[in-house]
């Protein structure tokens, strides 16, 4: 009997144990939002002569990324990007393109899979991605392209921003044919590329210290509501304070950088929610 006890006592302290670990494992991960904007800078070089659908390239994260005061993603993380459509003047085309998506993010030691699209913070394209999304019907999506015939170290890549199909590469196949630009597209290593969480990732957060550049975004239903009663107090938005990040909250957040004259990332970063006359210490403390 007392054998069998102190089994069942030594069983039950593993268990319990088993769940602290668990949930502190838990309490170390870092939710970061569809929809979520980061900087990268090639470290590649790729070209539409060359480059063949499936080929990868790297890229490395700017600035580093927090969420609700954690290290998400420090920067000079890696990103994985793949070749998903090339059009030039070897298959015909006119103008020539290059497009792209990002598969994988490499932080703090481990690799993690992501489903990344390339995006413009460029103002008039992300006013015309704002537009189109309203518009969009099922079965096609708002789709980015790199065009262009060359880019420089430090610069923002060009782009061209359109509607495509949900698996097909209709906006490139309506370039190639226009001959409105470049019959070929090259990126230099240190061009910038800007990337979009298609689907939410979960990553384990790194320990740090923030530096100069670094971004820090808030998702908390508290601090969401907050903002959402901020946006549609200056008919930004029309929905109720739900405190979920929506795709209606990222269109009015979008919406108010862009008067702001803020990258218009729809993301809720500090510069924003000090501009709604929130407190960030607040909104800190909010998680």
């Amino acid at each position: 009997m007392e054998e069998h006890m102190k089994q069942s006592l030594t069983a039950g302290a593993l268990a319990v144990g088993a769940i602290a670990s668990a949930a502190a494992a838990s309490a170390k991960d870092v939710t970061i939002p569809k929809g979520t904007y980061l900087e990268l800078k090639s470290a590649s070089a790729f070209d539409s002569e060359h480059a063949t659908r499936g080929d990868t390239f790297t890229a490395t994260v700017i600035r580093g990324l927090w969420v609700d005061g954690q290290l998400a993603i420090p920067s000079g993380s890696t990103v994985t990007g793949t070749i998903k459509s090339v059009r030039s003047p070897r298959d015909g085309a006119k103008s020539g393109s290059v497009g792209v998506k990002f598969e994988s993010l490499s932080a703090g030691g481990r690799t993690y899979p992501v489903d990344g699209v390339l995006v413009s913070l460029k103002a008039d394209e992300r006013k015309k991605i704002l537009e189109q999304q309203g518009k969009i019907t099922t079965g096609r999506k708002v789709d980015v392209i790199l065009i262009g015939q060359g880019t420089e170290a430090d610069m923002k890549v060009d782009t061209l921003v359109g509607i495509s199909g949900a698996d097909r590469d209709d906006l490139a196949d309506q370039w190639a044919k226009s001959g409105l630009g470049p019959a070929t597209v090259h990126v230099s290593p240190g061009t910038i590329l800007t990337m979009q969480l298609a689907k939410t990732a979960t990553l384990a957060a790194t320990g740090g210290s923030r530096v100069d550049g670094d971004r820090n975004i808030y998702t908390s239903a508290e601090v969401v509501k907050s903002l959402q009663r901020a946006l549609r107090s200056r008919n930004y938005y029309a929905g109720e304070p739900t405190g979920n990040l929506d795709q209606a909250t990222r269109d009015a957040l979008a919406s108010f950088q862009l008067d702001q004259r803020q990258p218009a990332t729809g993301d809720a970063d500090e510069a924003t929610v000090q501009a709604l006359g929130m407190n960030t210490a607040s909104a800190n403390s909010n998680k």
